[in-house]
């Protein structure tokens, strides 16, 4: 236990840029991310009206963030061929932007559902 909240605490600590590439790499090696539900998705707003989706590449990190306004939502798995399959193209129809990995205290990535599919099939080919 006391070497994963290590490890935890170590990822925290990166830049936005490196839990991004993180978060990449996490998620095409076990092939799932997660989001926070309850009864609907956590979702995120901007100053410009954009529907931003939150995701983390591992269940500890979105437990982190189910506070305040998202207290009673739970960490949930979303499969990365659903993610891809069925997400990336309702995001993208919806306008939808995908935050990726936000934190407690740091904002996450803010991307386009298909700039965060590129990256994620280039790390996938390097599993084939």
């Amino acid at each position: 236990m006391e070497g994963t909240k290590k490890k935890i605490e170590n990822i925290l600590r990166m830049s936005e840029d490196e839990r991004y590439n993180y978060f990449i790499r996490k998620v095409a090696d076990f092939e799932e991310l997660w989001g926070l539900n309850d009864d609907g998705w956590a979702l995120l707003g901007d100053n410009d009206d954009n529907r931003i989706f939150p995701v983390w590449p591992e269940k500890e990190f979105a437990v982190l963030c189910a506070v305040d306004q998202w207290k009673n939502y739970k960490p949930e798995v979303i499969t990365l061929d659903n993610f891809i399959e069925k997400w990336i193209p309702g995001m993208t129809n919806d306008k939808t932007l995908v935050n990726v990995f936000l934190t407690p205290n740091a904002k996450g990535t803010v991307t386009s559902p298909k700039d965060l599919l590129d990256y994620l099939q280039e790390e996938l080919e390097q599993y084939e």
